[in-house]
C-alpha cells in the first residue's frame, strides 16, 4: 500500500512539474512577442476536417502595428482592423462581399489575427510533449483545443480545433519587424454586397 501511494505521489508530482514547465514556456513565448508590437509574418493557413471530407490551403501575409492589422490571402481575401472597424473582404468569380464588425467582435475569425502571436498567453491549461504545447481553454471560446509548435524560442505554427472537428493551422515563417509602408486600408467600392455587423459600437 505504501509503494502504491508513493507511486501515485510520484506520478502526480511529475504531472505537476510538466504542467508548470508548459505554463512557463507559454508565458515566455507570449511575453517575447508582446515586446514586439509591430511585425510582419508569412502565413500558410491550412483548414481540414476528415469527417466532413475537406481540406484547404492558403498563403498570406499578416502585418500588425499595435492594435491595427491587415492579413491578405492573395488579391481576393482581406482581413483588416484599422483601429475603428474590422473588415472581411472576399471576392469570387460570381460574387464579392465586405463585412463590417466592431473591433474585437469579428465573428468570422477563429482566432484574433491582431494578437495571433500572443493570444494564447492567458486563459488556458497547458501541457508539453516534445516541441508541441497543447493548450485547453479554461472558458468557452471559438476553439476547444490549441497546439503550438515551437523550436524552443519561436512559434513555428499554431493550430486550433473547433467544435465541428475542423483543424485550423497557421504555419508561420519570415517573421520580421519591418512593417514600413504598410497601408491599413480596404476599398469598399470593390465589393458588391455589404454586410454590417456593428450594432452597439462607435
Amino acid at each position: 500500500m505504501k509503494k502504491l501511494c508513493l507511486s501515485i505521489a510520484l506520478v502526480l508530482f511529475a504531472v505537476s512539474v510538466q504542467a508548470q514547465d508548459a505554463s512557463n514556456r507559454v508565458k515566455l513565448l507570449a511575453d517575447k512577442y508582446k515586446a514586439t508590437p509591430n511585425y510582419k509574418v508569412d502565413i500558410t493557413y491550412q483548414s481540414s476536417n476528415d469527417r466532413m471530407g475537406f481540406s484547404n490551403t492558403q498563403k498570406g501575409v499578416l502585418v500588425v502595428e499595435g492594435e491595427k492589422y491587415i492579413l491578405k490571402f492573395g488579391p481576393n481575401e482581406t482581413w483588416l482592423n484599422d483601429g475603428k472597424t474590422e473588415y472581411v473582404g472576399t471576392k469570387e468569380e460570381d460574387h464579392s462581399q465586405i463585412m463590417y464588425f466592431c473591433p474585437g467582435q469579428n465573428s468570422e475569425a477563429i482566432v484574433d489575427f491582431g494578437h495571433l502571436m500572443t493570444f494564447y498567453g492567458e486563459g488556458h491549461r497547458s501541457r508539453i510533449e516534445g516541441r508541441t504545447l497543447t493548450l485547453t481553454p479554461i472558458e468557452e471560446t471559438t476553439y476547444v483545443q490549441m497546439y503550438i509548435e515551437t523550436n524552443g524560442e519561436d512559434v513555428l505554427s499554431l493550430a486550433v480545433l473547433d467544435d465541428f472537428g475542423t483543424m485550423h493551422k497557421y504555419i508561420l515563417s519570415g517573421f520580421s519587424t519591418d512593417t514600413a509602408g504598410t497601408k491599413f486600408v480596404i476599398n469598399p467600392a470593390e465589393y458588391e454586397e455589404k454586410i454590417y455587423e456593428r450594432e452597439g459600437c462607435q
